[in-house]
């Protein structure tokens, strides 16, 4: 009886501590903004993807500046890759609200980067000829709808410095 009371406690002791005890820990990335965020996860391993939603749109004073100077077109850049285009169909399009970040009357894209939890981003406005309007760089956080306003006083400030 006293070597059945032994075994028992012997294996409910290994039942409980080794076997528990070998399980791995679960590695990923731990922060709830990233896109890849796993709630099971007991490390960080520095794993974590992000992204955020950009529209680029121009001021009414932007739109008129660039179709009185010419411009049939303008693309936006990000990080050198062309995102986009507006067209100057009998006039570009202004607003001075800030359009929804799905608004296809305007430039969108989505921009997606690993391990830091914002991204520095260089962007630019260029016409059909290839002459550079604007650039600048801006910063951006995951989950974010990021307006990117081009303004008549942007791109006239931009031209008196270059």
């Amino acid at each position: 009886m006293r070597n059945l009371l032994l075994i028992s406690i012997a294996l409910f002791t290994l039942n409980s501590c080794v076997i528990n005890s070998c399980e791995e820990p679960v590695l990923g990335c731990m922060d709830s903004d990233a896109i890849n965020y796993n709630n099971q996860a007991d490390y960080d391993n520095n794993s974590c993807d992000y992204s955020s939603d950009i529209v680029f749109y121009l001021d009414p004073n932007a739109a008129f500046l660039l179709g009185s100077n010419g411009v049939q077109s303008i693309k936006f850049y990000v990080n050198g890759s062309m995102i986009g285009s507006q067209y100057n169909n009998n006039g570009f399009i202004g607003t001075l609200d800030a359009p929804n970040c799905l608004d296809e009357y305007f430039t969108t894209a989505t921009l997606f980067w690993s391990i830091a939890t914002s991204s520095t981003f260089e962007w630019e406005a260029v016409d059909e000829t290839g002459f550079i309007w604007f650039n600048s760089s801006q910063q951006t956080f995951p989950n974010e709808c990021l307006a990117i306003q081009l303004t008549a006083k942007k791109i006239q400030e931009f031209q008196g410095n270059n």
